[in-house]
């Protein structure tokens, strides 16, 4: 007999596919905070903000970073980045602090890779928190003053009109080629520094497992 808890997450994923599935259609030239207002998380500030905590972003937490805390991602940033492979790195180690820090204030340190901690009763993220959480950090890395070569974007979408299981990520633009690149977090654990593709390969079908080219 299936549990409680697991009809409930089951029917939690089946509303992150009803839900990714209509965002297909939405156009990616819309601002990044209009992806975060659909989850009521815009940011206050670089130091107040909101992140998703569960699935689907059912749950969010409020966070506040210390100065002490914000040393820690200048620091990824000092000396700048000569070029814009090389902010890409950094952006990826940006992230990963963000998510470790965040966890302590939110409880999301237990979240698994993909979806594998769906049913060990913690917070797992699914691709649309993880979306809404990296597109986050994102906004306030570029409000902080800290990207010269990027710019984030509104998240990307990939799913049923493909043929794929429907999957979201955050993205940002190379402001030198006009190249946007998938900051994709979903596939690691928390605190693991997410992979950076082309939007062009990872609309395709893109996973770390078939990686061919390097941020």
């Amino acid at each position: 007999m299936t549990s409680p808890h697991a009809l409930a997450i089951a029917a939690v994923l089946v509303l992150a596919i009803c839900f990714t599935a209509l965002t297909a259609c939405t156009t990616s030239t819309q601002p990044p905070e209009a992806f975060l207002r659909l989850h009521g998380t815009t940011p206050f500030s670089t130091q107040h903000f909101t992140v998703c905590s569960f699935f689907d972003c059912e749950e969010t937490t409020s966070v506040r970073l210390s100065n002490a805390d914000w040393m820690q991602i200048d620091n990824i940033f000092s000396p700048r980045a000569n070029d814009s492979k090389e902010e890409r790195k950094r952006i990826a180690r940006a992230v990963a602090q963000f998510e470790k820090m965040v966890a302590v204030k939110a409880g999301t340190g237990d979240d698994q890779p993909r979806q594998q901690g769906g049913f060990r009763g913690t917070r797992q993220l699914d691709c649309v928190a993880e979306t809404t959480n990296t597109t986050t950090y994102l906004i306030l890395l570029q409000e902080r003053g800290l990207l010269q070569w990027h710019a984030p974007r509104y998240p990307q979408h990939r799913g049923l009109m493909r043929g794929q299981f429907p999957h979201n990520t955050a993205i940002v633009e190379d402001l030198e080629t006009g190249e946007q690149y998938a900051v994709d977090t979903y596939f690691h654990a928390n605190g693991i520094p997410p992979v950076i593709v082309p939007v062009s390969e990872w609309i395709t079908g893109f996973t770390p497992e078939v990686m061919r080219n390097s941020p």
